[in-house]
């Protein structure tokens, strides 16, 4: 969930564009509750688009690259070159870990540069300000972030040209648990997530809409274990109390049996295991409900990181494969 690097500001602007923008569960025994946003009537995955209302007329301008505010928190905002007029553009909320920011994801990930320039509309959202990170299920008020988001997205749909058949939501470590939890917070409002580093902070539900899953997660993970345990090897005091579940026990199940958790609840009817790249197990699984797909990429020797990413984390990242790319690719095919 920690990772502590400081980005130096002349490498951020030159990686992120719009630096200079304007301003305007916890895995605990418990299954993510719904939070209180509104869900959609339309499947994310009808053909066709689904434009938001602010493609109607002058308001589909009303909002530029940037930083921009909202609900009391800051949020970054990276839109494609193609935005601007009435045509509806895919959205990505990109999730930043524990003790990090909007600003350092942006950087670390690379999803604002990358993203934009293949036409999708990113925003880097901050946690409240009393805590640098995302409340969880499982945690005290621990749907407060999931019914944010909701509202955000809102919010951008009214200020921004969005096709809101298709958003997304990605994030790392403790942000990879929030984009996880709002599968079933945001009650099928999400075409796909791709969680890195952080699947198991949060747990599927019975009642979870079907909902593609890309996920990213290193087998020598020590700040989340892969194979399942108490976070950061038992040492509670890397732990902030906000994040401690409210039944006191944190202890994340193995990422390899929430991946299959996933499956089960879309009904996934095939499973396809392959090697994509040295060192890169990839397991499929397709045949699921409304044509949905739940993949785990597993990263042997990983460590707490991004893979392709700067080598910012905590432990050994990986050079084979671009989880950037790979999410994007998913979130075309969705």
């Amino acid at each position: 969930m920690r990772r502590p690097f400081l980005v130096p500001l002349a490498l951020a602007c030159a990686l992120l564009t719009g630096c200079s923008g304007t301003t305007g569960s916890s895995a605990s025994a418990r299954s993510p509750s719904p939070a209180p946003s509104p869900a959609r009537s339309e499947s994310p995955r009808l053909a066709g688009t689904v434009p938001s209302s602010g493609c109607e007329g002058h308001k589909a301008a009303s909002a530029a690259t940037g930083q921009h505010s909202f609900g009391g928190r800051s949020y970054l905002l990276t839109l494609p070159g193609n935005h601007g007029g009435r045509t509806p553009v895919p959205l990505v909320v990109d999730l930043h870990g524990l003790r990090s920011t909007g600003f350092q994801q942006a950087v670390y990930g690379r999803m604002a540069t990358v993203g934009s320039a293949r036409g999708f509309a990113v925003v880097e959202p901050e946690s409240a300000g009393d805590r640098t990170g995302w409340k969880l299920p499982g945690m005290t008020g621990g749907a407060a972030d999931i019914a944010y988001v909701g509202a955000l997205l809102d919010h951008l749909e009214r200020t921004l040209c969005l096709d809101r058949r298709r958003e997304f939501a990605t994030g790392f470590s403790n942000g990879a648990g929030l984009s996880a939890a709002l599968v079933c917070g945001l009650r099928g409002r999400l075409a796909a997530v791709a969680p890195v580093a952080g699947l198991n902070l949060a747990r599927p539900c019975a009642t979870a809409r079907p909902t593609t899953i890309i996920t990213f997660h290193g087998t020598a993970d020590r700040v989340l274990p892969y194979r399942g345990g108490a976070p950061f090897g038992g040492d509670r005091r890397q732990i902030p109390g906000w994040m401690m579940p409210t039944n006191g026990v944190f202890v994340l199940p193995a990422v390899p049996t929430l991946a299959e958790g996933w499956a089960r609840t879309f009904a996934c009817a095939k499973t396809r295991r392959d090697v994509p790249a040295r060192g890169i197990v990839r397991v499929s699984r397709t045949g699921c409900k409304a044509g949905v797909r739940v993949e785990l990429y597993t990263v042997r020797s990983g460590g707490h990181t991004w893979p392709g990413g700067l080598p910012l984390g905590l432990g050994r990242t990986t050079d084979q494969m671009d989880a950037t790319k790979l999410i994007l690719d998913a979130f075309s095919r969705t």
